[in-house]
């Protein structure tokens, strides 16, 4: 990890911000998609923080553990009401799917390698299989109430086809795992799988470089004006000639968070109220809203969102504006299909900025890397750094809790069905869950998303 800004990333001496109490549970999520690239349930990782007398140390918590965290949170505040996927062993599995407000929206992946002769439990819900081997002593498994996990990493197509096709002939539905390109992710579409996991959806293509389209370019523009604070009639001009823009400017700060006592009857007045730095936020998340009717169930936001919001909250009061603007554009690139290096360009970020998005260099850069690391599962890495940065990894963790939370604070419904190849809906996704907590302002601003 280089690091190249003068400002020391090591802060021990003046304490490093950790747990209050000795062990704490959090958890990680990573989406599932479907086939169009929308958010229908999530792989849900639980990691346990301990002290000890050097730090941290970061391990996967007990079962007893998982199963209070679930009594005390809401499958509306992790997985904003959507199935999670859950690694277990058989005998955990039942307890984990027994709470009462977890009913049906905990699915237990086992390994399949591990079930004896093919028998098992009769499971109380729908539940996954991984290393499934389709051959003769697994038929007693394969129903309508299994969902099968499948590597696609350097398989051959025609083999592949034929094993989905194969399941798919038992009801079972298959779950590609190491979806980590974009050919990978046409490779499984083609084969025909239903649900996909991987890191795909946040790396640009290597096989075609789209061009920034005027609406994104504008947006950037905007951003880019409100980060260097320019003459507000150069910024009011941009929203004249655009009406869009305009009617989204209008409903942000009506918006109840504002409170605004007056009428706001120009859109000089409206960016005034608004001040810079809320709209610099707005018009970087309205990047990931275009041709997106819904952005809830858009993966690429969702990503922008939580990192942008766990880089605020876990950073120092001085670089949380800075924090927020890495998150955001740390994940545009692949929005554009472009390097990093041209949306810089067409930016104007702060010194700090600029270098956590080319060169993960100072402490923007270690955290980013940080959040990274986490996103991957990497957790003994981030760990690592974040002892140096002297940030505690919980800390990280508690911050990204809280942007889950955020995040399904403000959305109007949890999630539409695919048209589903097959798939019982009914089974696999979860009923609609009103609202909890109280909005932040991120929230509130996802939700004007959705006029």
């Amino acid at each position: 990890m280089s690091v190249t800004s003068p400002e020391p990333r090591n802060r021990k001496a003046s304490g490093i911000r950790s747990l209050s109490t000795r062990e704490k549970v959090f958890v990680n999520r990573s989406p599932v998609l479907d086939q169009s690239k929308r958010i229908c349930a999530y792989r849900l990782d639980f990691i346990e923080c301990a002290k000890r007398y050097d730090g941290l140390s970061v391990r996967t918590p007990g079962v007893e553990a998982v199963n209070a965290f679930l009594e005390a949170t809401s499958p509306e505040a992790i997985t904003s009401g959507r199935r999670g996927f859950v690694r277990c062993g058989l005998e955990e599995a039942g307890s984990l799917m027994g709470h009462a407000a977890w009913k049906g929206k905990i699915v237990p992946v086992l390994d399949a390698a591990a079930l004896e002769k093919g028998t098992m439990p009769e499971m109380p819900g729908t539940f996954c299989l991984d290393n499934l081997v389709f051959i003769e002593t697994m038929k007693p498994l394969l129903s309508s109430n299994c969902i099968a996990m499948i590597g696609v990493a350097h398989q051959e197509e025609a083999a592949l086809s034929a094993h989905v096709w194969g399941l798919k002939s038992f009801l079972v539905t298959p779950f590609a795992t190491s979806v980590d390109t974009r050919e990978a992710f046409d490779l499984a579409c083609r084969a025909g799988f239903d649900l996909l996991h991987g890191e795909f959806f946040r790396k640009p293509s290597v096989l075609t470089k789209a061009s920034i389209s005027p609406n994104h370019a504008l947006l950037l523009s905007l951003s880019a004006h409100a980060a260097r604070e320019a003459d507000i009639t150069v910024v009011e001009d941009i929203f004249k000639k655009n009406p869009d823009l305009t009617f989204g400017l209008f409903n942000l700060v009506r918006s109840a968070f504002f409170h605004v006592p007056e009428d706001v009857t120009s859109i000089k007045q409206a960016i005034t109220l608004l001040g810079y730095k809320n709209l610099q936020k707005w018009a970087s998340l309205m990047l990931f809203t275009i041709n997106h009717s819904d952005p809830s169930t858009n993966p690429l936001f969702e990503n922008a969102l939580v990192r942008a919001r766990t880089l605020e909250e876990a950073a120092e009061q001085s670089l949380k504006d800075g924090a927020y603007m890495t998150g955001i554009f740390s994940i545009v690139p692949a929005l554009f299909d472009v390097g990093i290096e041209e949306i810089v360009a067409k930016a104007n970020f702060a010194f700090e900025i600029r270098e956590a998005l080319l060169s993960r260099a100072g402490t923007l850069g270690a955290m980013l890397e940080i959040v990274e690391g986490i996103e991957r599962g990497a957790y003994e890495k981030a760990n690592e750094m974040a002892h140096e940065l002297g940030i505690g990894l919980d800390a990280f963790l508690a911050a990204q809790g809280t942007a889950f939370a955020e995040c399904a604070a403000h959305e109007e419904r949890r999630h539409t069905p695919p048209q589903g190849r097959g798939i019982d809906e009914a089974k696999r996704l979860p009923k609609e869950a009103a609202p909890t907590g109280k909005p932040s302002w991120l929230s509130r601003v996802h939700g004007l998303f959705r006029r």
